[in-house]
């Protein structure tokens, strides 16, 4: 089974000579030799044997996220949102979806902390 790197702008999939374990302090990880992002690995070896790793189970792909506030003329701050759904493969992501204006709010943290609750479900419901 290949690794894929978890950067997701990167997505690289690498096959196992392509990839260098290194041990440090937060445990053992590889390089991407694409875009140099730190990818964990888990050690699943016979104690006292040779090393095999594997890398960590995600729940899905990691998707990319934007939430944002836009300034209103009143003062008030309306929620917006960028999903990009990320593929389990290099390259693009699948998918990305926008919303402008998911509510009206009276401070741009409260603008910003909806519009991260509406990503959550809305990866959810698709997962």
């Amino acid at each position: 089974m290949p690794f894929i790197c978890e950067n997701v702008e990167c997505r690289a999939v690498l096959a196992r000579g392509q990839v260098r374990s290194k041990q440090e302090d937060a445990g053992w990880c590889f390089y991407c030799p694409d875009c140099r992002a730190r990818n964990a690995l888990r050690d699943i070896g016979i104690p006292g044997g040779p090393h095999e790793f594997i890398q960590p189970e995600r729940s899905g792909p990691p998707h990319k996220i934007v939430a944002t506030a836009r300034a209103l003329d009143d003062g008030r701050y309306a929620a917006q949102l960028r999903v990009q759904r990320a593929l389990a493969t290099k390259g693009t992501y699948a998918v990305e979806e926008n919303w402008d204006e998911l509510g009206i709010f009276l401070n741009a943290q409260e603008a910003v902390a909806h519009a991260k609750t509406f990503a959550a479900n809305v990866l959810a419901r698709k997962a």
